[in-house]
């Protein structure tokens, strides 16, 4: 007697979601530039009804806009926007990292597959392929907390901030490879000590002004050199 399986279904809307995700945080559409819907429609084999529901869920974590008579399109994201989804992350991050802390939470599997994702980047690696690694580990570490609703609005911010960072190239300096990949090192070792002080530090990982991330990393970077 065969047992018949039961198999999840991806809908159209799933899929053009999906695709228009993964499209935009490739640079595919330009930043503010309309997005044309019938043509794009035909490309996917959709019906534009189809696709205007997909847009209207990028739309809900900030990944498109809707502007009348303009249509759709990537949203132009500046430093005042950053900053401002910066304070929203560091809010939802250092929430989770206190709950961790307190319960005595140490990384699990998961939070050592992302660091090892991010000590596996070359320079080879592309930056939205980079930033896709960080915001991983992140995730990852959020989730230690174990509240579904903290780590869903970190998800639907991360969208966002992944957007805004892939803009920030222009106006933010980067770090480099090697500090990135120890910043990571670090913050995922804080926590399996349950070190404090170096938590507080490590909760600090992003603030609400890239300016003053920077010269933290500066600070930082200098005070290891020394020791």
């Amino acid at each position: 007697m065969s047992t018949a399986l039961s198999l999840e279904t991806v809908s159209a809307v799933d899929a053009a979601e999906s695709y228009l995700s993964r499209e935009i945080f490739r640079g595919t559409f330009k930043v503010g530039e309309r997005i044309r819907e019938s043509p794009l429609a035909s490309e996917l084999g959709i019906s534009r009804h189809t696709l205007r529901a997909a847009f209207s869920r990028l739309e809900s974590v900030g990944l498109v806009s809707y502007r009348e008579n303009r249509g759709w399109s990537v949203p132009v994201l500046d430093r005042t926007q950053y900053e401002d989804i910066l304070l929203l992350r560091q809010s939802l991050e250092s929430t989770a990292y206190g709950i961790v802390f307190e319960r005595s939470i140490k990384p699990d599997k998961h939070v050592k597959e992302a660091l090892q994702r991010i000590l596996d980047v070359t320079d080879a690696v592309s930056w939205p392929e980079r930033l896709e690694a960080d915001c991983a580990l992140h995730q990852a570490l959020v989730d230690l907390a174990g509240s579904q609703r903290l780590s869903q609005a970190f998800a639907c911010m991360m969208t966002e901030f992944r957007l805004c960072r892939l803009q920030s190239l222009d106006w933010l300096d980067q770090l480099g490879l090697d500090q990135w990949k120890q910043r990571h090192v670090d913050l995922v070792e804080d926590m399996t000590r349950g070190d404090a002080a170096a938590l507080q530090d490590a909760m600090s990982h992003y603030v609400s002004n890239p300016w003053i991330t920077r010269r933290r990393i500066s600070a930082h970077t200098k005070a290891v050199a020394d020791d």
